[in-house]
């Protein structure tokens, strides 16, 4: 039988040939769990349980989490905090800082914009994308659409002034999200959002001008987006956008 030492020799050994071998073997080997964790609380000091935390899960009954990844520093600059009743919060990670405290506001809005069910004319619909959001294009639109293997993308395109623009959309487990990047919300210069009964749709200004919406739905893994720097393009998208409705499985 071979003796403790040599045993655990041979493993090292064969670790460090799997790293050498694999491409992606030093990013395996040198991958380093960081942990954090801390309390979601109102303003008025309360824990807010059911927070959720970007795709890190969410709050217990009192108000607190914890989150050990290898992913965290290394892919998530920054995460949002989130639950319906409370305006979402964007927080930035600081590795020197693994424990947090945060505070989310009572949202003042309540309002939630009910997407209807999908109910088409005979002989009255345009052409239709999307799986369970649906969207009708405008006459002299664009339209192309692809597969990858976890996934179905959309792009809707509008010409003006000779460039092309795009609303861009997609289905699928490891496509969708009901938020946008906590950078992408850093780098606008301003923006708002109302609840949706499928998720969240967001709108805004880049710092650049630019008009930006991102329209999610997490139950059903269905997200839309676009950016243009044209006015008559983003109203365009917003036609398409706001006249959604909601199919059922199939």
């Amino acid at each position: 039988m071979l003796s403790l030492n040599l045993q655990h020799t041979r493993f090292r050994f064969a670790f460090i040939l799997l790293c050498v071998l694999l491409m992606d073997g030093r990013n395996i080997c040198d991958a380093q769990v960081v942990a954090i964790q801390g309390f979601v609380r109102t303003t008025e000091g309360q824990p807010i349980s059911g927070v959720s935390i970007s795709r890190f899960g969410k709050t217990d009954e009192k108000g607190h989490f914890k989150i050990a990844s290898d992913a965290l520093m290394r892919s998530w600059k920054n995460i949002i905090f989130d639950k319906k009743g409370f305006v979402p919060k964007v927080v930035s990670l600081d590795p020197s800082n693994a424990n947090l405290n945060i505070t989310l506001e009572s949202e003042k809005d309540k309002s939630v914009w009910d997407i209807p069910t999908c109910n088409y004319a005979k002989g009255t619909r345009g052409k239709v994308v999307g799986h369970y959001l649906r969207l009708t294009i405008l006459k002299g639109m664009k339209f192309k659409t692809g597969v990858d293997a976890d996934y179905i993308y959309y792009s809707i395109g509008l010409s003006q002034g000779g460039n092309n623009h795009w609303l861009h959309g997609g289905w699928g487990n490891l496509y969708g999200n009901v938020y946008p990047s906590g950078e992408t919300l850093l780098k606008l210069d301003h923006y708002s959002y109302r609840r949706t009964s499928v998720g969240i749709d967001w709108r805004g200004l880049t710092k650049d001008g630019k008009y930006w919406r991102y329209f999610g739905a997490s139950p059903v893994f269905e997200t839309y987006y676009y950016e243009t720097d044209s006015r008559p393009t983003a109203d365009a998208f917003d036609t398409i956008l706001d006249a959604v409705c909601f199919q059922s499985a199939r």
